[in-house]
């Protein structure tokens, strides 16, 4: 049986950008693959990272960790916070790999895991797989999930855990994953020194093996009058098991094909993942719209209705998102900086952080009154560095460069 989720937007000439918010760590950053994950605060930040490739899962790039003396954490105290608040219900997701325990004869075999921490309270997610040196690489999901009774949630492939000096109960349980600060990864696993682990999408995602959800991104010209439209995969599975129906009447297509529309109306976008035989197995559908807007004007002479100049309608376009410029106050910024624009009329805006990995480290969107209104960004928690402040808002997308200096 073949299950189909529908959500439908409508809009005019304009910019559309259906985006999910849940953290997800590839590590696939060419510059900067470990991302906002660091070693632990002394004593316990003894570890070497980093990255390799592929993951023969999905052919990607993931983080190495070697073990060095005493305790070896690595820890993400950005992307994770309150996760039982804002995915009761999805899972988190990691994939891992052990090169080496540590030993020339080799131990037995371990459990893979992964810890969230709400502040120093900890519990541990540990997977009912077990992996040897080289047995290739595993996928493990942990559920998000209130404890319930006095038995800590589980699923088929673990159990979570608690130390007890976190607690014992449900509700220090609840208050632990409710409350997340950060998750916590480790090459410890033994008592033996040098031990090498890797791991790799580290993500909240939907429990279900079937995940087909996405972002549709739309982009209008309005000189041309068309819309194009990009699906960005929003999804844990190979990518190579998805495709793109556009709603047009059109073959299917890759995902990564971007897709012109060059009569308006109302397009229902379905992205499909199939099995590793083509079969399908279910399929997320959005729905958009888009409005021709032509201008005619009279012209007594002729007694016609003339298109308008389209040229002078680009420059008048030219000038409108120079109008809307953005400048950072401070800059550099140390704890915020405030974006300030200039709007003709009330407008929601999105404003994007975005390091020089080309990673976006920060994102918000607000509905803005006309005139000069500002948005402001918290930036205590970037390391210095410079950065780009992306600004988009009715299809027109506008930056600037930003130091954070400490």
């Amino acid at each position: 049986m073949i299950n189909t989720y529908i959500f439908t937007i409508c809009m005019f000439l304009g910019s559309l950008l259906i985006k999910a918010q849940a953290p997800c760590s590839d590590f696939n950053s060419t510059t900067f693959p470990s991302g906002n994950w660091v070693p632990a605060p002394f004593p316990n930040g003894n570890v070497t990272v980093s990255s390799g490739s592929p993951n023969t899962l999905d052919g990607s790039q993931f983080l190495k960790l070697v073990d060095d003396s005493g305790g070896s954490l690595l820890i993400n105290t950005i992307d994770f916070k309150n996760l039982g608040q804002r995915f009761q219900g999805q899972c988190l997701f990691f994939d891992f790999y052990l090169e080496n325990d540590g030993t020339f004869n080799g131990s037995p075999p371990i459990h893979p895991s992964i810890h969230i921490m709400s502040g120093s309270k900890i519990i541990t997610f540990v997977a009912n797989i077990t992996v040897t040196e080289g047995s290739g690489w595993v996928r493990v999901r942990a559920p998000i999930a209130n404890c319930t009774g006095s038995v800590l949630p589980s699923n088929s492939e673990g159990t979570w855990t608690m130390d007890p000096s976190s607690g014992t109960t449900c509700t220090d349980f609840n208050t632990i994953i409710n409350n997340s600060t950060a998750v916590m990864i480790t090459p410890d696993y033994t008592a033996n020194p040098v031990e090498r682990v890797w791991y790799d999408n580290i993500c909240v995602k939907p429990c279900a093996d079937c995940d087909p959800n996405f972002k549709l991104e739309t982009s209008f010209s309005s000189t041309s009058n068309t819309a194009t439209a990009k699906v960005l995969l929003d999804s844990y599975n190979p990518p190579n098991n998805y495709s793109v129906d556009w709603g047009d009447g059109t073959p299917l297509t890759d995902h990564m094909t971007a897709h012109t529309y060059n009569t308006p109306g109302s397009y229902t976008v379905c992205v499909i993942q199939s099995d590793s035989r083509g079969l399908k197995k279910c399929s997320t559908c959005i729905t958009f719209c888009y409005s021709r807007r032509v201008i005619l004007k009279e012209t007594s002479n002729m007694g016609l209705n003339q298109l308008p100049d389209l040229e002078a309608i680009s420059k008048e376009e030219i000038q409108a998102n120079k109008q809307r410029e953005i400048s950072l106050v401070p800059n550099p910024a140390k704890n915020y900086v405030d974006v300030q624009t200039f709007f003709l009329k009330k407008e929601t805006a999105t404003v994007r952080i975005i390091d020089s990995s080309g990673k976006t480290v920060f994102e918000k969107s607000e509905s803005l009154d006309s005139g000069r209104p500002r948005i402001r960004l918290n930036t205590e928690n970037l390391i210095e560095g410079t950065y780009i402040v992306e600004l988009k808002s009715n299809g027109k997308t506008n930056s600037q460069k930003l130091l954070i200096s400490k």
